[in-house]
């Protein structure tokens, strides 16, 4: 959920009843489409969440199932009818034009992977196509590429680095980053986890435009969004625990953190690689954890103990630079 008019006002306000209300209804929403989507999906959230388990969240192959997944693609694109500044202000929690893009991208990349599950329970498909996870991550950096070409250089801004925040709460959420897109390489055939990243998304987008109207704070919005990021890691531990292989898709996100954040590896090259990658050596990575265990916990002990080190030495840069900043805006 998320879109949100314009709101210049920056100030401490007091927030009231109408004041919510008139923040929230806009003008350029009249016939509340989306805000009637956005009221549809947290229920449809809160209901999900209420069934996180062995049932899979109650997902099924179903008319409503696909019903339900229609409704937050929807959602996400009827964002694009309300107007935003282009430029990303300095604390970097309220939308953008750029962030409402790759928003919508991202939230379709964990769609379309809950759509080659369904299509692949409703056939009955014994041998699945995973395949078709590596074709998503890579059309999704095109995408989001794409994306911020459309915006302009003026409208560019990293989404993690830009945010004002803690540098260990950055380098976290960066590092989640690359746990989402390992998920969605290696495939699980379930439903919850890729479900958690729509919400995560979709949620984000909505708390960013109450910031937008200044309904809610900064700070309390990016601990928000790093419990929703907790969260979805947990819910991907669970699915992956099912299936065996926990070690292996943290070893996959660790290992493309390392490549990107600390050898600088270019992004295509990174995921394609690791697709291919993943694609030769898919008869062994369906083995049972248990059968070796011994090298994939080597594996996973020695790429996490790598982000580890990458991210002190980032962090510790981060936070000299974010004193140098302070010191020199106190001294304007």
């Amino acid at each position: 959920m998320g879109g949100g008019g314009d709101s210049s006002a920056t100030g401490p306000q007091q927030l009231t009843r109408s004041k919510i209300i008139k923040g929230l209804f806009t003008k350029e929403d009249p016939a509340n489409i989306h805000k009637t989507f956005g009221v549809f999906a947290l229920g449809h959230f809160i209901y999900r969440f209420r069934h996180v388990g062995p049932s899979d969240m109650n997902f099924g192959v179903s008319n409503m199932t696909l019903f339900c997944f229609a409704m937050h693609a929807t959602l996400s694109a009827s964002s694009l009818i309300f107007k935003i500044p282009i430029k990303r202000i300095a604390e970097g929690s309220r939308i953008w034009p750029e962030y409402r893009l790759h928003s919508i991208v991202f939230a379709y990349r964990s769609l379309a992977c809950l759509a080659v599950t369904y299509v692949e329970k409703k056939m009955a498909v014994e041998t699945p196509r995973y395949e078709l996870n590596g074709l998503i991550v890579i059309a999704t950096l095109l995408a989001a590429d794409f994306g911020t070409w459309w915006v302009g250089p003026a409208g560019r801004s990293s989404t993690i680095q830009g945010l004002d925040a803690p540098p260990f709460m950055r380098f976290f959420f960066s590092v989640m980053q690359f746990h989402a897109t390992a998920g969605c390489l290696l495939g699980v055939r379930r439903f919850s986890t890729q479900f958690f990243y729509v919400w995560i998304i979709q949620f984000t987008a909505f708390l960013m435009t109450l910031r937008r109207k200044n309904i809610a704070p900064h700070g309390p919005l990016v601990v928000t969004y790093g419990v929703m990021l907790t969260s979805g890691f947990l819910i991907s531990t669970y699915d992956h625990y099912l299936y065996g292989c926990w070690l292996t898709v943290n070893t996959l996100a660790h290992l493309a953190a390392g490549l990107r954040l600390g050898l600088r590896l270019n992004k295509y090259v990174l995921w394609v690689g690791l697709a291919v990658a993943v694609h030769l050596a898919r008869p062994h990575l369906a083995a049972k954890e248990g059968e070796d265990l011994t090298y994939r916990t080597a594996a996973w002990l020695a790429t996490t103990g790598w982000v580890v080190a990458i991210g002190a030495k980032k962090i510790a840069r981060d936070t000299a630079l974010d004193a140098e900043k302070a010191k020199a805006g106190k001294a304007l």
